[in-house]
C-alpha cells in the first residue's frame, strides 16, 4: 500500500511545516555529542521519506552539541531545544515525546546513524498496513568512531519468537525503531525509574498490549566508542535489567530463564570488574 503524498523539500521550505502535521516525529536526545551529532542529523535528512519533523533536545550539554545542531536550522522540519539543566535520558525522551506532533515516533540516538535511506518509508508502510503492530525495528551495524563497519547484528522477526526471548535479552535497537505514539503514551512513556534501561522497559510495556517485529535488514549504525553509557555503567544496567525482568515475569514466556540470565549478568559484571 503506498504511503500518503509527501511534500517535496521545496514545499516544506515555504513555511508550511508550521501547520502541516507530519507522519513521523524523529526524536533525538543529545548530551555532549558535538563529535557525532552532525552525522546523525545528515542521516535523517538523507531519508527518501520526507514527511517528518526532527526534534533535537540537548540535555544540558557542556560542549558544542547545540551549536553543531544549529548548523541545520535552515530546515524548517528541525526543532532544536535545550534543557536548562541535565534531566537524564528518560526525562529528555519523554519531553521529546510530548512535543512530537506525528502519530509515529522514530528515536535516533545522537551518536548513531541511519544507514538505510529507505528506513522510514519501509517502516511507515508496514505500520500503515498492519494496525495490530505498534513497533517495528531492524538490524544494526556496529560502527567505530570513524563510521567504519565492525559487526552486523540482526534480531528476531516474528512476534511469537520475540516474546519467547525478550526477558532474556533486549531484541530491539533503539535507533532502528518506529513505534506508534499512542502506544507509547498508553504505556506512560519512558520510566524515569531507570537511568539506562528505560527503553527496554518501554518495549515490554508496549508489548503487553500490541505486537512487535523487526525487519531482517540493517537499518542503523550503532556507534561503539569510549563514552557508550552501557560500557561505563555495566552494573547499573545489569541491576535494572533484573528489576525489569522481574516486573514482567508474569507477562511473557520463560520468566525463570530471564531471571536466571539477569542474575548471571550481574555476576559476570562483578567478575569482570
Amino acid at each position: 500500500m503506498p504511503t500518503q503524498n509527501h511534500q517535496s523539500n521545496s514545499e516544506k521550505r515555504k513555511g508550511a511545516s508550521n501547520t502541516h502535521t507530519p507522519k513521523v516525529s524523529v526524536i533525538m536526545p543529545a548530551y555532549n555529542r558535538e563529535r557525532f551529532i552532525a552525522e546523525s542529523i545528515r542521516s535523517v535528512l538523507a531519508q527518501s521519506f520526507e514527511d517528518y519533523e526532527l526534534i533535537i533536545i540537548d540535555d544540558g550539554s557542556t560542549d558544542k552539541t547545540t551549536e553543531k545542531a544549529s548548523g541545520f536550522g535552515h530546515d524548517p522540519r528541525i526543532r532544536i531545544i535545550k534543557n536548562e539543566k541535565n534531566l537524564g535520558i528518560a526525562a529528555t525522551r519523554n519531553r521529546a515525546l510530548s512535543l512530537a506532533r506525528a502519530p509515529y515516533i522514530a528515536p535516533l540516538d545522537s551518536d548513531d546513524v541511519w544507514l538505510d535511506r529507505e528506513k522510514l518509508r519501509k517502516q511507515v508502510e508496514f505500520l500503515d498496513e498492519n494496525p495490530d503492530y505498534a513497533m517495528l525495528g531492524g538490524g544494526i551495524m556496529h560502527i567505530d568512531i570513524d563510521s567504519k563497519p565492525l559487526k552486523k547484528v540482526l534480531f528476531p522477526i516474528y512476534d511469537s519468537l520475540i516474546r519467547n526471548i525478550i526477558l532474556q535479552y533486549n531484541p530491539f535497537a533503539q535507533s532502528t525503531l518506529l513505534y506508534r505514539k499512542s502506544a507509547a503514551l498508553e504505556a506512560q512513556g519512558y520510566s524515569t525509574e531507570y537511568k539506562i534501561c528505560d527503553d527496554y522497559d518501554l518495549w515490554l510495556k508496549i508489548g503487553n498490549k500490541h505486537k512487535f517485529t523487526n525487519i531482517p535488514q540493517v537499518l542503523s549504525g550503532y556507534r561503539i566508542h569510549g563514552e557508550n553509557i552501557t560500557k561505563k555503567k555495566r552494573l547499573t544496567v545489569a541491576r535494572e535489567i533484573l528489576e525489569i525482568v522481574r516486573k514482567n515475569s508474569q507477562k511473557y514466556p520463560r520468566p525463570m530463564l530471564g531471571i536466571a540470565k539477569a542474575y548471571l549478568r550481574i555476576l559476570f559484571v562483578y567478575i569482570r570488574t
